[in-house]
């Protein structure tokens, strides 16, 4: 399943009452598509308080799942009782009971000890962990890796998979794009990924150990490079060459760098807007694609009628691939005049803002 879909069934999955886990190679985006789902689930309830806990799996003991066994004095006798666990106060700082509801979800499941695994097995059927009960209205759900991955998977057990709905997240190059765009990586970055899908999507690890390229090791050197870089102007010097090949690898890093190089020759977008049907257009594909990406990450409603004559002048393939972009990172785009014009000019056009 796709991620796009996997945010569509969120909601869904909720009402049922499923106890999913999410299934893929290492760094695909699954944990941050599953940070999304609170609001997606109170804006299907009509509004409804949802809670959300991230755990890491590979970090739990018992106890940790379950409280600790303190010694409680009483005048006449001792007492054990068990104190509440870290996991019950949310990321906002409030206990579960607060809420109407939400999911504990347990990243890294895949690595939890065995132990450990019965026991949030238990509360994935029952809600119940040791002492403790789930409050109305909240789940368990949890996401890991493969075995064949060897990101230090522990032994899974049949009658807890039983316990489970497994949806193993397929490699999804459009979703990866419009968080992307979203999110504002570099335009380099989401050209570098659509130009390459098999090396950020192949979703396997490689035989020898070292850094490799995935959406995750990819969107990080992006971050980095934005704090060292904030004008975007990367000079591929030592120190930078390292730093990328440790973040996604040496044979990743050479596909990169050659993307890099191509947008230093590139037309500049302040020449465009000034000049739309006069600058030059590329004639590569792959030049066409990172012109492409930096018109979406930086048109403005101000700029847009401009930017729009200036794509007009591709191929309609790479119209489609900036209305998109563009569109994921300031949807209110689609209300310009010019780009309502252009629109009902171009089928496919409009077809591509649907399916965002």
């Amino acid at each position: 399943m796709k991620l796009d879909m996997v945010l569509q069934r969120i909601p869904v999955w909720y009402k049922q009452g499923a106890s999913i886990y999410l299934k893929s190679p290492p760094g695909m985006g699954k944990t941050t598509t599953m940070r999304r789902a609170p609001l997606l689930i109170s804006s299907a309830l009509g509004g409804k308080r949802i809670g959300f806990v991230l755990i890491n799996g590979g970090l739990l003991n018992e106890m940790d799942s379950m409280g600790y066994l303190v010694v409680k004095h009483h005048e006449k006798f001792v007492e054990s009782m068990y104190t509440r666990p870290f996991w019950w106060l949310t990321d906002e700082g409030e206990p579960l009971e607060n809420y109407d509801g939400g999911v504990v979800f347990i990243d890294e499941e895949d690595k939890m000890p065995v132990e450990c695994k019965k026991v949030w097995g238990e509360a994935r059927l029952s809600g119940r962990l040791g002492p403790h009960k789930l409050p109305p209205g909240w789940i368990v759900w949890g996401a890991g890796n493969r075995s064949i991955d060897r990101s230090g998977s522990t032994k899974e057990l049949d009658h807890l998979i039983n316990r489970r709905e497994e949806i193993d997240v397929a490699p999804d190059l459009e979703s990866l794009l419009a968080w992307q765009a979203e999110n504002g990586c570099l335009p380099i970055t989401q050209a570098f990924t659509k130009n390459n899908p098999e090396v950020v999507l192949s979703g396997k690890v490689p035989e020898k150990q070292g850094p490799y390229c995935t959406p995750r090791s990819l969107c990080r050197w992006d971050a980095q490079t934005q704090i060292a870089y904030p004008e975007g102007n990367i000079p591929l010097d030592a120190t930078d060459l390292e730093e990328m090949a440790g973040s996604i690898g040496e044979a990743a890093s050479v596909q990169l760098i050659n993307t890099i190089k191509l947008d230093k020759e590139m037309p500049k977008y302040e020449k465009i807007v000034a000049d739309p049907e006069n600058v030059k257009v590329p004639e590569r594909p792959d030049a066409l694609m990172l012109v492409c990406f930096t018109l979406a990450h930086r048109v403005s409603e101000k700029d847009a009628a401009a930017v729009i004559k200036y794509v007009e002048r591709m191929p309609k393939e790479f119209g489609v691939v900036f209305a998109r972009s563009a569109c994921h990172r300031v949807n209110t785009l689609v209300k310009t005049p010019a780009f309502n014009a252009w629109a009902s000019r171009n089928a496919s056009l409009m077809a591509a803002i649907a399916k965002k």
